[in-house]
């Protein structure tokens, strides 16, 4: 499973509903991924921009049916999704592509 960093912009519509009947949303957004199989870290709200913030780990399959759920909705403007890989994979990465580098050939050379 990836590590996802997710943003979801909430309409003036939904905030009107917050108004009216507050409730916990980080509470809902973990019921949500609880059923569609994701492991929840954390669920926040970002004040800069009014987004409810989550990293969550799962599949690309997963973070689609998601999107396609909240968007229809109506209650988020857009999403964002961020797949998240640790220092150590980056690593990882940086020694296997070091290697490979030499065998690639620009189009400009």
């Amino acid at each position: 499973m990836a590590l996802y960093l997710v943003r979801s912009r909430y309409t003036p519509t939904a905030f009107q509903g917050m108004l009216a009947a507050p409730s916990d949303r980080g509470e809902a957004a973990k019921a949500l991924f609880k059923s569609m199989g994701f492991k929840t870290h954390e669920v926040l709200f970002s004040i800069s921009n009014g987004s409810i913030v989550c990293l969550i780990e799962g599949t690309a399959e997963q973070i689609t049916e998601a999107q396609m759920i909240t968007m229809s909705t109506g209650a988020f403007a857009e999403i964002q999704v961020e797949e998240l890989i640790s220092t150590k994979a980056l690593k990882a990465a940086m020694t296997s592509a070091g290697a490979k580098a030499a065998k690639y050939k620009a189009p400009h050379k």
